[in-house]
């Protein structure tokens, strides 16, 4: 594993907490030797918000970038028309060897495009996966509640090659990353028998039955995502970002249904108070957009896209989701994997 500190380039336009959260997230994150870290943004108002925070300037690092912020709070056009001046300037960091990781919580689907001019795929790949990760019911694999999903990037997938691709990424992710030994991998289909799905899903089912060293459990429906079957859903990118769509309003729905519930009625209160476990399940899901991020699986660099609405709690978790992947040599480990799927496609020995 990697033992030297590792350096995290940071994108600070995108996201409802650009730039404050941001710059005093990063700026606690470098103090306390979490990691170095890069700011690209608007220097001037970087410096304006740390001069009223303590930071170590020997492990913080501004880079500006030719855009400024936007003047209204919630103007998702004008930060996406400045993250696309700046994110190619924390891309180039990345891919010149600068930096470690990028995290950034500028729009998904911007990161993907420029990230397809800027950054390199990993060998034999044609397509990246995006990955999300939502709370299930509790896994035999362990004590984290959080499964992934990939790809959620919204881009159709054109072949059954991608997904077994997918899956291979996925499991090595959760390996390496979350710390399970032999992660569940599943399909997402219309239903669970081998047959089900479109034919590209029904030839993935047939190729990952039959692959060493993912534990493929076969196909699950939407309806099976939250039981905690599986700690990782591949599917097709469309179908992905929709359903990845609904579970995160569906989590908004739960939390605010119970908090409507304990403001009205004494008796809900007293109902909500003796269902312990049931309420620290709603706890899990109302803040797993805290864990910080989730990354883009494929690129020869670790980039990791937060959520939009990340405060300052999920930017400092984002940096310590980053600084744990690159310890344990993430990227030497998915390029690995996809060697070994390489090889026993061709029918070739690996160790």
């Amino acid at each position: 594993m990697t033992k030297r500190k590792p350096t995290i380039v940071v994108d600070t336009y995108g996201g409802a907490a650009a730039p404050q959260c941001i710059v005093a997230a990063a700026a606690r994150m470098a103090r306390q030797g979490v990691a170095r870290v890069v700011l690209v943004g608007d220097v001037a108002r970087m410096q304006e918000h740390l001069s009223l925070l303590p930071y170590d300037p020997m492990t913080l690092r501004l880079v500006g970038a030719p855009a400024s912020y936007p003047r209204m709070p919630g103007d998702t056009q004008a930060q996406a028309r400045a993250a696309r001046l700046g994110l190619p300037i924390a891309m180039e960091l990345l891919r010149s060897g600068e930096a470690d990781a990028l995290l950034t919580a500028s729009p998904q689907a911007l990161v993907l495009e420029l990230a397809d001019i800027h950054l390199a795929k990993l060998p034999g790949l044609t397509a990246v996966a995006a990955a999300a990760v939502f709370p299930t019911m509790p896994r035999a694999s362990g004590d984290d509640p959080l499964a992934l999903l990939l790809d959620v990037s919204g881009r159709r997938v054109a072949s059954a090659d991608e997904l077994v691709a997918f899956a291979v990424l996925g499991s090595t992710y959760s390996r390496v990353v979350t710390g399970v030994r032999e992660p569940h991998v599943a399909l997402l289909s219309t239903g669970t028998e081998p047959g089900d799905g479109p034919p590209d899903v029904v030839q993935a089912h047939q190729r990952l039955k039959k692959l060493v060293g993912v534990r493929f459990m076969g196909n699950i429906t939407a309806v099976d995502l939250a039981r905690g079957h599986a700690d990782v859903v591949v599917a097709d990118g469309f179908v992905g970002h929709t359903v990845r769509g609904l579970l995160e309003g569906l989590t908004t729905l739960t939390v605010e249904a119970a908090r409507y519930a304990w403001r009205t009625k004494m008796t809900w209160q007293l109902g909500l108070r003796l269902l312990d476990r049931g309420v620290g399940m709603l706890r899990k899901v109302s803040e797993f957009q805290q864990y910080g991020g989730a990354p883009v699986l494929g690129l020869q660099q670790l980039v990791l896209i937060a959520s939009p609405e990340s405060g300052e709690v999920a930017f400092e978790n984002a940096v310590k989701l980053a600084t744990r992947c690159t310890h344990r040599d993430l990227q030497v480990e998915l390029a690995a994997a996809l060697v070994r799927l390489t090889e026993s496609q061709n029918g070739a020995p690996h160790e």
